[in-house]
């Protein structure tokens, strides 16, 4: 039971910034995925708006941790740390 629980909040984890993005893309470029993250790697500010898309993660994060609810937490906290790392890698070699 308990392992489940830490696979939902690492799927959570994976799912709320993407979602950011996808309502960052409708705002500034209607939509277009494609378009906006080529423009943002074009102007080097890329890695910026995922690392700003991945700060929604603390909105569940603290929710779990609040209501002691800790394996969901902790699998919200380790796709966040995936997901930095990601964005680091992305900075240094791409």
């Amino acid at each position: 039971m308990t392992t489940s629980l830490f696979w939902r909040g690492v799927i959570l984890g994976f799912i709320l910034p993407l979602l950011g993005f996808v309502v960052y893309a409708n705002i500034i470029m209607e939509g277009d995925l494609v378009a906006l993250y080529i423009q943002l790697k074009t102007l080097d500010v890329h890695t910026h708006v995922m690392s700003l898309c991945t700060l929604i993660n603390l909105i569940p994060f603290f929710i779990f941790v609040r209501t002691k609810r800790d394996r969901p937490a902790q699998g919200v906290l380790m796709s966040t740390i995936l997901i930095a790392l990601f964005i680091l890698l992305n900075k240094f070699l791409f």
